[in-house]
Parts: structure tokens; sequence; C-alpha cells
């Protein structure tokens, strides 16, 4: 197959919709619509001429320009994938898992995943919306009222991924409560008793904080148990607190999995052992749970079928933008790895 053609210089160069239009004799308009054919849509030349067309345009190599093809089509081919973390300027923890995901489902249908940090940068975001970059966003995580807003006053299509936002927006969630009763319905069927929860030195706005945190003393009331309130605050003062308590706990629960690996080096410096001195259970089956020492039992999110939903969703209301709103809510699983045990006698 010949991709390039010699000019008048000699200078090798790719074949031109105007050069298709020469060889079969039609007009560059007519080759468009040919090589931009959608069945739903009219056109002014005959199925002949459209597959003589399209044996041309095989045989001499020609490939649509990007910009043409989006003017014929009014698509960009791009997704926005959007995302505020405080921290780097990429998808982190989970969110780097599902993100793979996501370029994986989207390249199926030769389209091309645009990562959008709006930490800061909020106009910046309304600007690139407003040039109609994108045909369609995916969001991940916490997002704010301001981001949101953009999104709505630009009428992209979107699906937000674990998100904070209502039923009025499309999206997927996972069920974080089912997820706290398997991690403690673990730890209880071992035998522990004193099971407490650390939320960290700085939870982040997200439902998962309130919902992980009142499951955990929902179950240990459920139990016949005494939760104790949730510990908010530097690790190093939690595990200070584990130690010289009077009624020393047998099991800690931590929000997240970067919690528990901060939670084990603190342990470590104390001369205690996990789990034969604390059991511990966390949540994000992701790197670097498996890493560690030893390795975490955790609750793990459906990354991959988080991705697949998603994009299914957005791909849904990009064809069909009057779509009602929809949220679907996904299992998480636990994995229960060394760092759980029965409590010692």
């Amino acid at each position: 197959m010949n991709r390039f053609m010699e000019n008048s210089q000699g200078v090798a160069t790719r074949p031109t919709l105007a050069d298709v239009a020469r060889r079969v004799g039609v007009s560059k308009s007519a080759v468009s619509q040919a090589v931009n054919w959608v069945p739903e849509r009219a056109t002014t030349i005959k199925e002949e001429t459209r597959q003589r067309i399209l044996q041309v345009v095989k045989e001499m190599g020609y490939r649509p320009s990007w910009r043409g093809q989006v003017l014929a089509n009014r698509r960009s081919g791009a997704i926005a994938v959007v995302y505020s973390a405080p921290l780097g300027a990429v998808p982190r923890g989970v969110y780097f898992e599902i993100v793979d995901h996501i370029e994986e489902q989207l390249s199926k249908f030769d389209i091309c995943p645009a990562f959008v940090h709006v930490k800061d940068h909020s106009e910046r975001f309304d600007r690139l919306l407003g040039d109609a970059r994108f045909d369609g966003c995916l969001t991940l995580g916490v997002l704010s009222p301001e981001v949101l807003k953009i999104l709505r006053r630009n009428q992209v299509p979107a699906v937000l991924v674990n998100a904070d936002a209502d039923h009025t927006w499309t999206r997927v969630n996972v069920d974080d409560e089912e997820g706290t009763r398997a991690v403690m319905q673990h730890l209880l069927s071992l035998g522990h008793k004193r099971v407490v929860y650390n939320a960290g030195a700085h939870p982040p706005p997200h439902h998962s904080v309130t919902v992980r945190a009142a499951t955990y003393q929902q179950c240990m009331r459920e139990a016949g148990l005494s939760p104790q309130p949730p510990f908010v605050g530097p690790v190093d003062h939690f595990v200070e607190q584990l130690i010289s308590s009077p009624d020393r706990p047998t099991a800690i629960v931590d929000f997240d999995h970067w919690g528990a690996v901060r939670l084990l080096q603190a342990l470590w410096r104390k001369g205690k052992r996990v789990p034969d001195d604390f059991s511990v259970a966390t949540f994000n089956d992701t790197y670097p749970v498996t890493e560690v020492i030893p390795p975490l039992t955790t609750a793990s999110l459906p990354a991959k079928q988080m991705a697949e939903e998603a994009v299914r969703m957005l791909l849904e209301r990009i064809e069909r933008p009057q779509t009602p709103p929809q949220t679907i809510v996904l299992k998480e699983t636990l994995v229960v790895r060394e760092s759980t045990a029965p409590p010692r006698a």
C-alpha cells in the first residue's frame, strides 16, 4: 500500500483528499462523505460511487486528517479524565488502576483520554470545555462544586466515578458500607472483641470517611461490643494511645491503604508485630499493600468493573445526551492476607 506520494520537488507526502478525488474523478465533498459515512446521515453520492472511493482510499493509503474528521463528525475523539487530587499531577492510589482500565476501554473505540488536573485551574478547565475539545468527561473522586458547575454550564456528557455528587449526575460508586461490614465480619470471626478504627491525620472530604467509621461502630454494637470513637490524628499519637491503653485493642481498621502502611511502620518502631500484637485491615487493594510486611488484608475496589461501567455509560450519554441520570453501585471484595489473624490468648 503506497502511503506516500512525491510532490513537484520530489518530497514524499501523504496522499490528500484532493489526490483521492482526482484519482476517482469526483469532488472532494464526495470523498469526504464516503470516508465519514454514517448510515443515519443523508448523502448525495450513490453506494457504487462510495465503494469505488473507499477502494481508492485503501489503494492510496489515504488517511483522513484528525481536524477534518472533527469538523465532519462534530466529535473530537477525546475524553477528559478529570480529577482534583491535592498532591501530584496524575491520579494516584486506586485511581491509578482505574485509569489504566479506562484507557484500555477507550482504546477499543479509538478514543484518546486526556488527563485534566483541576486543583487550581478551574478557569482553564472551563475554557477547555467551552472550546469543545472533549466529547465527554470521566471524573475521579471528589470534585469541588465549582468544577461541577462548569460541567453543567458547558453541558458536557459526564460520568462521575467514586464521587460525592447527588443523584442528578450519572455515577459509578462502590458500596462502602458492605465493604466495611466484610472487613469487620472477618475480624470478629477471628475472635477479636477489641477493635478500633483509625481515620488518619487528615481524612479527605469524601463520603467514605463517614460511612466506614459509622459502619465500624454499628458492627461493633451488633456484635454486643463497645466501639471506640474513630481516632483522628497523627499515626504516632494513635500508636502511643494503643500501647498505653489498659484494655489494649487487638485489631485495627484503617481508613485507607496508605494510612495502614504508615501504621505498620509506626508499630514496628515501637517493637510491635503485626498480626502477633495487632491485626490490621484496611481498604483499597492497590500498591503497595502486597509489597509491605506483612501484606495487608483489604477491602478491594472493583477498579476494572468501575472503568468498564463508566466508559459504557459515558458513550451512551454522548450518543444520547437526553439519557436520564443513572447510578451504579458496585461491591467491594475482601482480600485476606497475613496482616490479620486470631488474637493471642
